[in-house]
């Protein structure tokens, strides 16, 4: 932007002095010299009007590349917050394996109609035949 500004200025500077260089030489009219003075006065305008909407651009780019950073640094912490909570409910899942283990260990038989270890109910009848 430094650079560019630099070679605008330049421009203008040698769009300033060659009218004058000209009108030293005695080869331009006053008539020419007030069309070109308009005409520089013209391209002056338009520089320092293209200046500013570059300044404006500029300054919305800054204003955007802020809230760029921004959405990654939330994304960063959503990302981080997500881990967090797939670890904890890993957790979550074995403590419930481990109550559940720790509650059939300690359910009384007789509630359970079956000892532990046995997967069916068995009852003898007297004349010996099983159900």
């Amino acid at each position: 932007m430094v650079n560019r500004a630099k070679t605008i200025k330049g421009g203008f500077f040698l769009a300033v002095m060659f009218p004058m260089l000209l009108l030293g030489a005695g080869c331009v009219s006053t008539a020419e010299i007030k069309t070109i003075s308009a005409d520089i006065q013209d391209n002056k305008k338009m520089i320092g009007d293209l200046l500013d909407r570059l300044s404006a651009k500029d300054q919305e780019i800054g204003r955007l590349h802020d809230k760029l950073n921004t959405a990654t640094m939330t994304i960063e912490n959503l990302k981080k917050d997500i881990e967090q909570l797939r670890e904890v409910d890993v957790q979550m899942e074995e403590k419930k394996k481990e109550v559940d283990i720790q509650i059939e260990e300690t359910i009384p038989e007789d509630v359970l109609g079956t000892p532990p270890g046995t997967d069916s109910v068995s009852i003898e009848e007297p004349d010996g035949s099983v159900k």
